[in-house]
């Protein structure tokens, strides 16, 4: 007896240390980090900052290099980072074809890291912030991942001068089916939220802000005018399809290529690589 109570008493213990690490995950990649990766993979790199709002925003960059090159952005969800990306910045076929930039939004990564900023419009600002810093003379393909698809959006919407397309990634864009889970309110609660890593309590932020935010830009969408890719999980539990149905009834017929993946969920740039890929090749192709 007194051995299962033990057996019992280990496990929880150890299922408790393994949570603990989880809430602590900063979900970043430190420059040298950075660095190391790339190397292993003799891929060149660099690792930008600028000032930005009494802090700084942070990217990484690979590919091709000067102004004329197409330009490929990719914007993370919450909880993220650059390094999200960091498979898609290594790709030999995509490095021969454009120049590449993952960003750190602000809150996570090193653009502000634990400073959160649940607005949609102002994570757009910081987005323009570094394309007008890159000065690109083409405009620039945008993809961004869950939290990441209406900022693109909203970018794309704000500044259609250098925005030349958009693919959206299990974005999480319907206000009406913005989700709460059970695990968002550890970094509401006081008992909890001292235990989170900087990076878990601002998602935590902007997944209660999300509803509103996502409210505040809904007008938006009627408003694209540049080629829409939206790629969703029919499995998908976290952005469920109805965020698929919300982009067929608001962004323009005319500009909106909608692909529902049945076996998909929410971890598409991850885990449907290869048809992500297709269609970043797919937009490269179609760029004058």
């Amino acid at each position: 007896m007194k051995l299962v109570v033990r057996i019992i008493a280990g496990t929880v213990v150890t299922a408790f240390i393994f949570i603990l690490f989880g809430m602590q995950m900063g979900f970043r990649t430190t420059d040298k980090g950075v660095r190391r990766h790339f190397a292993k993979r003799d891929v060149g790199v660099k690792i930008q900052r600028i000032p930005y709002e009494g802090d700084s925003l942070r990217w990484i960059e690979t590919g091709l290099s000067g102004q004329e090159a197409p330009l490929l952005v990719f914007v993370h969800g919450a909880p993220g980072s650059s390094n999200n990306f960091f498979r898609y910045l290594s790709d030999s076929t995509l490095r021969a074809r454009a120049r590449m930039l993952s960003i750190d939004r602000p809150g996570y990564g090193y653009s502000a890291y634990g400073r959160s900023e649940t607005s949609i419009a102002r994570q757009a600002e910081a987005l323009k912030a570094i394309l007008d810093h890159v000065g690109s003379g083409r405009k620039a393909i945008l993809v961004g991942h869950s939290f990441g698809g209406p900022i693109v959006a909203k970018a794309a919407v704000d500044h259609p001068d250098q925005a030349g397309s958009i693919l959206m990634l299990a974005p999480v864009n319907d206000p009406a089916h913005e989700q709460i889970f059970w695990f968002s309110h550890l970094a509401r609660w006081k008992a909890t939220r001292w235990m989170l890593s900087p990076a878990w309590k601002v998602a935590g932020d902007e997944k209660f802000g999300h509803a509103a935010a996502l409210g505040a830009i809904t007008p938006a969408w009627a408003s694209l005018r540049l080629p829409v890719i939206h790629l969703h999980g029919e499995k998908d539990i976290l952005a469920p399809p109805a965020n698929a149905d919300f982009s067929e009834k608001n962004i323009p017929a005319g500009y909106l290529r909608l692909l529902r993946l049945p076996d998909a969920g929410h971890l598409i740039p991850f885990m449907q690589y290869e048809t992500t890929k297709k269609e970043i090749l797919r937009i490269l192709d179609q760029q004058p």
